[in-house]
């Protein structure tokens, strides 16, 4: 079984096929162009350079956030053209999962974590109990709370994503020898960790329809914020 996995929910483009026991393929471009620029090329030479088309694959999966409203949208309609056109079934992979996978094995609290801006955060936990499992709830509040809470654990705890670099030195100073962080470049969102995630929802079943595929967006956008705001005042 082939799965074709995109991630546009960060500045990171990145495509993967993977198997059962490997990744076929994987290209990733961080350079500043738009995802709708490049991520339809960046298919066209997966496939070609893995002697692949999408007639092969038998899954396809994306990232459906928290990340870029425009990204997110991006590569969720790409998915969606794939799977309807050729009638095959789709997964839907949360950002904050996918970042899990960025760990190959961790004996402790995983905290994936991205940041929000103005000390905000999304955040969601894990653990390793013979596949990654996650924790209670999707956190999106102050990177303090997030503190507040992973404090109940009493636990080491590994931090991944954006947000491990924009809050190291807090981290450090809240859990100091128990603070443990990946490197640099695997705090990035990745279409393999996407399949991977995808292959693992497969073999359990959970399998979305295209036409329920849509982004995972835990608040609402700044322009949608500033609205709100403004319809207050105006009641005032």
């Amino acid at each position: 079984m082939k799965i074709l996995a995109l991630d546009t929910s960060g500045p990171n483009c990145s495509v993967a096929v993977i198997d059962e026991e490997k990744v076929i393929a994987n290209f990733n471009l961080n350079i500043g162009t738009t995802h709708s620029e490049i991520l339809l090329p960046l298919v066209d030479e997966l496939n070609k350079f893995s002697k692949l088309t999408l007639n092969d694959i038998d899954v396809f999966a994306c990232s459906i956030g928290p990340g870029s409203f425009t990204g997110l949208r991006i590569g969720i309609a790409t998915i969606k053209g794939f799977a309807l056109s050729l009638n095959k079934p789709v997964i839907s992979v949360p950002t904050l999962t996918s970042l899990a996978y960025n760990v190959p094995y961790f004996d402790g609290i995983i905290c994936t974590v991205l940041d929000a801006k103005n000390d905000n955060v999304y955040s969601a936990l894990f653990k390793f109990e013979n596949t990654i499992q996650m924790i209670g709830d999707y956190l999106t509040d102050t990177v303090e709370q997030l503190v507040d809470e992973l404090k109940k654990y009493n636990s080491k705890i590994l931090f991944v994503g954006n947000g491990a670099i924009s809050f190291k030195d807090i981290f450090q100073k809240e859990f100091g020898e128990n603070a443990y962080f990946m490197p640099y470049y695997l705090n990035e969102q990745s279409a393999v960790s996407v399949a991977k995630v995808a292959l693992d929802k497969f073999n359990n079943n959970e399998i979305d329809s295209a036409d329920s595929l849509h982004p995972l967006y835990l608040r609402k956008s700044q322009a949608e914020r500033m609205l709100d705001i403004n319809v207050k005042d105006s009641n005032k």
